[in-house]
């Protein structure tokens, strides 16, 4: 990737003065963690936290970093992060403008040496995913945009597709899923091509992209999506939670709940739809 292109973004003459600032700050500073990310991809340091889930230092050193440019420029806004302090209660969101951060998505993958990793920023306004920034390690590139703007991978137009990608649909799910669904997509899940690439995040990039139908996750985190919505709605995919919506957030924890959500064409909403008997 060309790290020169700073400033290399899809269409952004619908956003106000505001929103435009924080996308060009956004994307120098996810740029400025790249080099420090790739450097120690598979050696770095890492450590089991309480909830059983593995952190590197390179997640805690992104976390910090990349909050510290944005907070020197737009320090009345809101920052949330993965590897954020657990606190006692989640803590509100009541500022206009919200990052909502996941340093390294796929930290498995990531401290052992396999490339689905990223880096997944998001920002929110009055709660919503309005623009999204994804580094995705394996193809050392940045993938970003929102659905009023388009988006863009490095420099090329992200289209989501439109028509089946494979013979069967293929898409995205990562397990273990809740014993009901499984017995609801039994069948299917003998017909239709399953892709666990170990990182919520990257699935989304791919579906952006047009490399797979859709994504269906139960396990992922706001951190997780809010960087792939607005990219996916972006490149033309359409964004559903399975559940209550997690946006327009309101408040803010490193322990809050799963949000599952299905994202993808037409086609493979239609399919999941019937698969797990959910009425349009």
């Amino acid at each position: 990737m060309d790290r020169s292109l700073t400033n290399q973004t899809p269409d952004l003459s619908k956003a106000d003065s505001a929103l435009n600032q924080r996308i060009l700050s956004g994307h120098h500073a996810i740029l400025a963690q790249v080099d420090y990310f790739r450097a120690n991809f598979g050696t770095a340091e890492s450590r089991w936290k309480k909830d059983g889930t593995r952190v590197t230092i390179v997640d805690e050193t992104i976390s910090r970093e990349l909050f510290l440019l944005l907070q020197q420029e737009f320090p009345n806004d809101d920052f949330c992060s993965e590897e954020g302090a657990e606190t006692a209660e989640p803590i509100p969101t009541k500022s206009e403008f919200c990052w909502i951060l996941d340093p390294v998505d796929g930290t498995n993958n990531y401290a052992v040496g396999v490339p689905e990793c990223c880096i997944s920023l998001g920002l929110l306004r009055h709660g919503m995913p309005i623009y999204g920034f994804i580094y995705d390690y394996g193809r050392d590139n940045l993938l970003q945009g929102g659905k009023d703007f388009g988006s863009i991978e490095g420099t090329n137009p992200a289209q989501a597709a439109t028509q089946l990608v494979n013979e069967k649909l293929t898409y995205c799910m990562h397990f273990p899923i809740p014993a009901q669904s499984l017995e609801a997509l039994k069948q299917a899940l003998g017909v239709w091509r399953i892709r666990c690439p170990g990182s919520a995040a990257v699935g989304l990039a791919n579906v952006a992209t047009g490399r797979l139908d859709g994504c269906l996750e139960y396990r992922a985190k706001p951190w997780d999506c809010a960087a792939g919505y607005p990219i996916c709605e972006g490149a033309g995919a359409t964004f559903h939670f399975l559940n209550h919506p997690v946006f327009p957030l309101k408040s803010f924890s490193p322990s809050m709940d799963s949000c599952p959500f299905r994202v993808g064409s037409e086609i493979f909403h239609k399919e999941v739809m019937e698969a797990l008997k959910i009425n349009p």
